[in-house]
């Protein structure tokens, strides 16, 4: 948009006196200082534009309640924002040169809503306490390493979302939030998290996946109202007895951490999804996984759990436990029949799923270059281990494949 044309829609909405001015995508890379008569205007929106700095007459729209700045081009935040004491909601995302926050933003007491992902802030000024109105903080995608203590006064957020950062740790201020429901810190550099965590006990989603944490504190306990609780990607080989606390859970997401006993949480009764090893577990599964059964392996259909299967149980104790007869080889792959069908069909009785009366035949696979042993039921009227990896393949013999698998 040339500057004139700018000039003109900016005299002619002063002229009209309009509360709200659009003005998305439109290539502007100057804002004329003439914006500062828009003193009517109270809803302002430049994003997708090419701006690099603000005119110091935007200080004048003090009608001015909300302004969008998402995807331009500020490097930095001027001390001019300050003057904007109406506003209620700024929205600063997606702003690649954005790396700093004036000390001044602190002013803006009326914000209720303040969006600022997607930047390269690698710090926050401490006067970021000063908005103790606001509800809703998105400071996702930046570069910050640590939180000032001040953040603990924004005692009226529901909403903090600081995924993807570079945290190492947080100040025990964040103990204050006690009017959070949602906190996002996944993927930053946590390997401990405060007591004061557990004050927050009107969360209802804490996602603290991608992190560095070995332990969580036995406080965590305390947060009664989650219904939604993400751990994956940390370096857990135990859960604590606090989360058998957590009555209202009902989603968990503990893929990739070392554990290996999830007998805890048979005693939350209004948990329906438990992630693990990228699948949700049923609720069998959750138990010591020494304490898995090798008749479980006939009715899973996931290869990751019964792969887990095999590497918890052992291809031997299946084999004696099951009462399995070798029918035939071909290279890497042995065909198994079942003979102890009658335990298998009281076992899945158990959990009201029966194996029916047919008879049961599996594959069983060794990788050549692994060695991990990979065990897959084929139809039971297979007494062939070349057809039933043909089968496998959907039909294509193992030989028209450049590699095996």
């Amino acid at each position: 948009m040339e500057q004139t044309e700018l000039e003109q829609i900016i005299e002619q909405a002063r002229l009209d006196r309009v509360l709200k001015l659009s003005l998305v995508y439109h290539q502007i890379t100057n804002l004329p200082d003439s914006i500062g008569t828009l003193t009517d205007v109270t809803w302002i929106n430049l994003a997708g534009n090419k701006i690099t700095s603000l005119p110091d007459s935007i200080s004048n729209l003090f009608s001015l309640t909300k302004l969008n700045l998402n995807s331009i081009r500020l490097t930095s935040l001027p001390d001019v924002i300050a003057s904007l004491s109406s506003l209620t909601w700024l929205s600063l995302c997606h702003n690649p040169l954005l790396n700093s926050l004036t000390n001044r933003i602190g002013n803006l007491t009326n914000l209720d809503y303040l969006a600022l992902e997607n930047n390269r802030l690698t710090s926050l000024p401490d006067s970021i306490g000063n908005l103790t109105r606001l509800t809703h903080l998105t400071l996702d995608k930046n570069r910050l390493t640590s939180l000032p203590d001040s953040i603990g006064n924004l005692t009226n957020l529901t909403h903090l979302t600081l995924d993807n950062n570079r945290l190492t740790s947080l100040p025990d201020s964040i103990g204050n939030l006690t009017n959070l429901t949602e906190l996002d810190l996944r993927d930053n550099q946590l390997t401990n998290l405060p007591t004061g965590i557990g004050n927050l006990t009107n969360l209802t989603r804490l996602n603290l996946g991608g992190n560095q944490l070995t332990s969580l504190p036995h406080n965590i306990g305390r947060l009664s109202n989650l219904t939604e609780l993400i751990i994956g990607g940390n370096q857990l080989a135990i859960l604590p007895d606090a989360i058998a606390s957590l009555n209202n859970l009902i989603w968990l997401g503990l893929n990739r951490n070392p554990l290996t006993d999830l007998s805890i949480l048979q005693k939350l009764r209004k948990l329906k999804t438990v992630s693990f090893l990228n699948v949700d577990l049923r609720r069998r599964y959750w138990a010591k996984f020494s304490n898995w059964k090798p008749e479980w392996l006939l009715k899973e259909n996931n290869a990751e759990i019964r792969s887990m299967l095999i590497e918890q149980v052992g291809y031997e104790k299946i084999c004696q436990d099951l009462g399995t007869v070798m029918l035939d080889t071909w290279r890497e792959y042995i065909l198994l029949r079942i003979n102890n069908l009658d335990r298998v069909k009281k076992v899945y009785d158990e959990y009201g799923e029966p194996m029916g009366s047919e008879s049961t035949v599996l594959l069983k696979m060794t990788c050549p270059s692994t060695g991990h042993i990979h065990i897959l039921r084929v139809p039971p009227e297979m007494t062939s281990a070349e057809a039933a990896i043909t089968w496998v393949n959907h039909g294509i013999h193992p030989d028209k494949f450049a590699v095996q698998t």
